[in-house]
């Protein structure tokens, strides 16, 4: 089975419409059309529903993805385990993130990263988003998890050295009793995100509150929990308390998402790592509306 037809496939699962795969892989939208009816054929079931404004699956092209991934996923950690051996050398790569990611995000990606290259040793370091980045331009870190409410609408979003990995929604919640009159907004340290987001969409619209910093998103949360005030975090930190009733969200405006990108330095990246990374994506939303917790990763062909 032709490996590039099974990577288009993804993307195209990945993708809201043939064009955007089309403009992710590189290719015109008549040579992805003629991948997905060359593999179509060979496996003697349609793929893609026809005829839908967005791509959606048939329930064959749901079984197949999670074939197709796991494959590409294969063939991308024997092309890391050859290259290493081919270099003699091990492969590390030293990661920072934020601390709300750590808790929130890291582990996931970390999976991801194990499983795409099992060699591959991570070593982790923690600070602001504006430590890290500069960590990262000066080689201090090969790469860095970072978050911004800004969507950065006028960068392309898929530079060379960053790729988008999560968006996540962004509450301002609190206990039952307190949010009808929240009296205390509980932040996190300057340089935070939510700090920001707190401060710029969230202070003018609560009035005369009193501000506390309680400084990590844990720190909001647990403060939260134990009815000290409302705060704001990504809905993640906060699901399942979310689902109980345990807390509640404030009826505001949607606050800004979070978007979360990987950035690297490719002259400490070590050579072999740098495809894997490059192929990252946002992971795909489910037709319930749920999103996986860890990107996925799309190989092109081993030559």
């Amino acid at each position: 089975m032709d490996v590039q037809r099974l990577e288009t496939f993804v993307v195209v699962a990945q993708s809201n419409t043939l064009a955007e795969a089309a403009e992710r892989l590189g290719y015109a939208r008549s040579t992805v059309t003629s991948h997905l009816q060359g593999l179509e054929r060979a496996l003697g079931a349609s793929l893609l529903e026809r005829g839908a404004s967005v791509n959606r699956l048939t329930k064959a092209g749901v079984r197949f993805l999670a074939y197709a991934t796991d494959i590409l996923d294969k063939l991308a950690q024997a092309q890391a385990a050859v290259t290493a051996a081919a270099q003699d050398r091990p492969s590390n790569l030293s990661i920072g993130a934020t601390a709300s990611l750590c808790t929130y995000r890291l582990p996931s990606f970390l999976r991801t990263l194990r499983r795409l290259m099992p060699n591959l040793e991570t070593q982790v370091f923690v600070g602001s988003v504006a430590q890290l980045r500069d960590q990262v331009g000066r080689g201090e870190l090969a790469a860095a998890l970072v978050n911004s409410a800004t969507a950065a609408a006028n960068r392309p979003a898929e530079e060379a050295d960053r790729r988008h990995l999560w968006t996540d929604r962004v509450v301002l919640v609190g206990a039952p009793d307190l949010v009808a009159r929240p009296q205390r907004l509980l932040v996190t340290a300057p340089g935070c995100v939510y700090r920001d987001i707190a401060e710029k969409e969230v202070m003018p619209r609560l009035g005369g509150v009193q501000v506390q910093q309680v400084g990590s998103v844990d720190g909001v949360k647990s403060s939260v929990l134990g009815g000290l005030g409302v705060g704001v975090m990504p809905a993640i930190a906060v699901g399942p308390q979310l689902e109980s009733g345990q807390v509640v969200e404030m009826p505001l405006p949607a606050l800004s998402p979070v978007m979360t990108e990987l950035v690297w330095n490719a002259e400490v990246t070590p050579a072999h790592v740098i495809p894997h990374l490059r192929r990252l994506r946002p992971p795909q939303t489910l037709p319930s509306g749920r999103a996986p917790h860890a990107p996925r990763h799309v190989s092109r062909a081993v030559s």
